[in-house]
C-alpha cells in the first residue's frame, strides 16, 4: 500500500466514527481538515538511513493549513531515547517507526503546529505494537501519545494514552489520579498490534479514548487551561515515580500515525451511570498514581 493510499484510508478510518450517526440521521457530513499526515512513516518521505540511523527527529510531516511542511523534534534534545524508521516490523506499508526507552529518559517526538483547533474536535490515531519489558515491582515503560498545550508556561497536557509495556494495561491520563489504567481494566497482548485513538472536545474540555474502535473512556482534559492543540508526542515515558519504574527500558512500535481537526463526531458514545461513574472513582483512588 503506497503512503498516499495509506494516508486515505487512515483518514477514512478516524472518520468512520465521526460519519455514522450523522449519515444515519440525514445530517451533511462532517467537516474534516488533515493536521499532521504521518504517512505511514513510508518513503520517500521517511527515509531509514537518514543521518545514518534514520532517526525521526529531523524528517520532514506532511502538514496543512499553510504551514507547508515541518519537522519531527525530539524532546528533551539530550533525551537518551531513539526513534528510527525501520522497514523490519511494521503495521502496514514497508516502513515504521521504533521507539527505545533509555533508563531514566523520558523522550517525545513530535511535529509542532499552530492555530488549532478551529473546530471543535481534534482526532489522533496511530497503529502501536509494544514489546513486554520484564520487571519485579515496576511499572512501564508508557509507550503512546500525549496531546499538549505548547502557547504557554509551563506546557499543559489535554490527555494521553498508551500501554504499560510491564502489564500490557492500556492506560490514560485522568486529571485526579494521574497515569492510571482505563476503567474497564483492558490490557494487549504483546507484540501485536492495535489501534489507538483519541478525539478532543475543545468545546467541554473533554477527551474521548478508544482501542481498536471501542471506546475506553470520556473524561476531562488533564490539567485546566488547555484551550489550543500545538503537538500529538509520541511518547516513551517512565509509568510511575520509583526508582525501578525510572530506570525500566523498553521498546514500541509505531505507525499509521495521523492528526485530524473535525466539525462532529460519532454522539453514540455511552455516558456512565452515575452508579458507574462512582464505581470508575473508587477505582481511580485505589490505583496507585503513576506520573
Amino acid at each position: 500500500m503506497n503512503a498516499t493510499i495509506q494516508s486515505t484510508f487512515s483518514a477514512w478510518r478516524c472518520a468512520q466514527a465521526m460519519l455514522a450517526v450523522l449519515v444515519t440521521a440525514g445530517v451533511s457530513p462532517a467537516a474534516t481538515f488533515t493536521i499532521v499526515d504521518g504517512e505511514g512513516f513510508e518513503s520517500p518521505s521517511y527515509s531509514t538511513t537518514f543521518i545514518g540511523t534514520g532517526q525521526l527527529e529531523g524528517q520532514f510531516a506532511s502538514t496543512t493549513g499553510g504551514f507547508g511542511t515541518q519537522q519531527w523534534l525530539q524532546s528533551p534534545l539530550a533525551g537518551a531515547g531513539t526513534a528510527v524508521v525501520q522497514s523490519s516490523v511494521v503495521a502496514s506499508g514497508s516502513q515504521a517507526v521504533e521507539v527505545n526507552r533509555a533508563a531514566n529518559s523520558d523522550d517525545r517526538w513530535a511535529v509542532p503546529v499552530s492555530g488549532y483547533p478551529s473546530m471543535q474536535y481534534i482526532c489522533i490515531e496511530w497503529d502501536m505494537r509494544v514489546d513486554q519489558t520484564f520487571s519485579s515491582t515496576g511499572f512501564g515503560p508508557f509507550f503512546g501519545v500525549e496531546a499538549n498545550d505548547d502557547d504557554g508556561n509551563p506546557v499543559l497536557r489535554a490527555g494521553m494514552l498508551g500501554v504499560d509495556a510491564a502489564t500490557g494495561e492500556v492506560l490514560y491520563g485522568d486529571s485526579v489520579s494521574g497515569l492510571i489504567p482505563t476503567p474497564g481494566g483492558e490490557t494487549v497482548a504483546f507484540d501485536a498490534w492495535n489501534s489507538y485513538r483519541m478525539i478532543f472536545d475543545y468545546s467541554v474540555n473533554m477527551y474521548h479514548g478508544f482501542l481498536n474502535g471501542v471506546p475506553l473512556f470520556t473524561t476531562d482534559f488533564e490539567f485546566a487551561g488547555v484551550d489550543q492543540f500545538t503537538d500529538a508526542d509520541i511518547a516513551a515515558l517512565a509509568a510511575s515515580l520509583d526508582a525501578e519504574s525510572q530506570s525500566l527500558t523498553g521498546t514500541a512500535y509505531f505507525d499509521n500515525f495521523m492528526v485530524f481537526e473535525t466539525s462532529e463526531f460519532d454522539k453514540q458514545i455511552p455516558e456512565p451511570s452515575a452508579a458507574v461513574a462512582a464505581v470508575m472513582g473508587l477505582v481511580a483512588m485505589m490505583v496507585r498514581r503513576r506520573v
